[in-house]
């Protein structure tokens, strides 16, 4: 035996982020061009390989957190536009010329160091500013936002392509702090626009606000940062049915053992589940240690032989207990955590709401503690 036998895969479908991209794209107004966020290793996916998919299927942009995952990129020879959703710090700025990278910032330090590579380089710098318009995070405020405009165009050496803002309640229909926020955005695109600055590949929507189109927004068609809804996820559950949406990841285990406890059998760490009548448990090679949280203690179902079983007691770093009924499974049988088993599957925002969080957080966590294969593509 030349391979150890594991007990978890995680598979990524890449024509289903490549459908999910259609669909999304089905959503936004005619002309907008699509930035794919592929931070995070693309939310646990994969970064290069989802990065290459998108490109192939017409994304016009990527878009990453960090320096070194855009530098990842190009070695991997992924080209054409990338944005740097953190920005940079500005001894930085040589290495973002240098690759063609587009940093978001809301610095004028680095505006003039992205200036002054490009001059010393003979190269093109590029750049988009950060407006906060209500998130309370990064950028600055339209005002603000505007000045640094002026002041960073007329640098020689750089070019300003976008303003960026971030929606914080995206995807939630009639919200009014959305409205408030696209209002904000439209009205500084609009000024910065009558004084000469095109801004062609400014931003404000992401999977949220093409799901659900902030009402305020107008103008030309500019630059949607598609992140979450590329993997099957939603960012709230007011976006729900507005795309046909597909979870891209799959995540499976196998049943170690098969038993049954008689009635009064306290289950895993801290006794959270007591067997109320005789019961056949399953134990499945799964726990917070391979990603699959533990707030789903008691309160998620898995995949056995196509049919949804609960879990019992508290999730543990490697084991995960459920119920079984019969007709009963054995020991090796696959158990799916996450995605399709027969005609049911468990949904990435079925499992987010499970466990109180996000879709993000799931895939992220996966990701980060499994090997991916690849289907498809």
């Amino acid at each position: 035996m030349d391979e150890p036998v594991r007990h978890n895969r995680l598979t990524v479908d890449l024509e289903a982020i490549a459908a999910n991209l259609a669909a999304l794209r089905d959503c936004l107004p005619p002309g907008t061009r699509v930035a794919g966020v592929v931070k995070a290793d693309a939310y646990g996916h994969g970064l290069v390989p989802v990065a290459r998919l998108l490109k192939a299927r017409g994304c016009e942009a990527l878009a990453v957190a960090h320096l070194h995952e855009a530098l990842s990129l190009r070695r991997a020879g992924v080209e054409g536009t990338i944005y740097l959703l953190l920005g940079i710090w500005p001894e930085e700025a040589p290495l973002a010329v240098e690759h063609r990278l587009t940093p978001v910032t809301e610095h004028l330090d680095v505006c003039q160091a992205l200036a002054a590579a490009g001059r010393s380089l003979g190269r093109p710098a590029t750049c988009q500013l950060k407006v906060d318009t209500g998130m309370g995070r990064l950028g600055l405020p339209p005002g603000r936002a505007l000045e640094l405009l002026r002041r960073a165009a007329a640098l020689e050496g750089l070019t300003v392509t976008g303003l960026v803002s971030h929606l914080a309640t995206a995807g939630e229909p009639g919200c009014p702090q959305v409205a408030a926020q696209s209002r904000a955005f439209a009205e500084l695109l609009a000024q910065a626009r009558r004084e000469g600055f095109p801004l062609p590949d400014s931003s404000l929507v992401g999977t949220g606000g093409a799901l659900v189109p902030p009402p305020e927004l107008r103008g030309p068609p500019g630059l949607a940062r598609l992140g979450v809804g590329l993997y099957g996820g939603l960012p709230s559950p007011g976006a729900a049915g507005r795309a046909r949406l597909t979870t891209a990841m799959r995540f499976t285990s196998r049943l170690l053992k098969v038993h049954r406890v008689p009635a009064g059998t306290r289950v895993s760490y801290g006794g959270t589940w007591v067997a109320p009548t005789d019961t056949w448990l399953g134990v499945v090679a799964a726990g917070y240690g391979d990603g699959y949280l533990r707030s789903l203690s008691n309160r998620g179902w898995m995949l056995v032989g196509g049919r949804r079983v609960p879990i019992r007691g508290r999730v543990c770093m490697n084991l995960t207990v459920v119920e079984l009924a019969e007709p009963l499974p054995a020991r090796g049988d696959e158990v799916v955590l996450l995605g399709r088993q027969g005609q049911d599957q468990i949904t990435v925002d079925e499992l987010a709401d499970w466990a109180e969080t996000i879709p993000y957080e799931i895939t992220c966590s996966l990701g980060a503690a499994n090997p991916v294969t690849y289907l498809g593509a």
